[in-house]
């Protein structure tokens, strides 16, 4: 694969992934801020740490679901980029037409040399009757 071509699947993949942690990022942060936030205030109230994490426990879930996005994403992002640019690269480097018209002249070029040894095979044998008949 040439260079241009693999700068432009790599800013593909850089701008999927980018895409997917932004997405991660915002529910992360949305996730601290919605469970911190609520957390602080039953802990700073005279809370105990079991009702803090309780009281935070739906920030915490969305953080996670966060992070779970931008993992996913960034796995989702390099299946797709690699496959993509590979099937390109094998399409290119492995037309099926080529290889068939291959494959054909080889055929063709072991037929011919079968033919020309029968044809020889038969010569021979005419040959060797005629001999016999005189």
């Amino acid at each position: 694969m040439d260079s241009k071509r693999a700068f432009v699947w790599a800013g593909k993949y850089f701008a999927l992934t980018a895409v997917f942690a932004l997405v991660g990022l915002a529910l992360v942060g949305g996730g601290a801020a919605l469970g911190g936030l609520e957390a602080y205030d039953v802990y700073d109230a005279g809370g105990s740490m079991t009702d803090a994490v309780s009281a935070g426990a739906p920030g915490i879930a969305l953080a996670v679901v966060g992070v779970l996005v931008w993992r996913f994403g960034k796995a989702w992002a390099f299946f797709k980029t690699l496959t993509a640019a590979t099937e390109e690269e094998v399409g290119e480097t492995f037309d099926t037409e080529h290889v068939k018209s291959d494959i054909v002249a080889v055929l063709d070029d072991r037929l011919t040399d079968m033919q020309h040894e029968l044809q020889a095979t038969n010569r021979e044998l005419r040959k060797m009757k005629d001999d016999e008949e005189f």
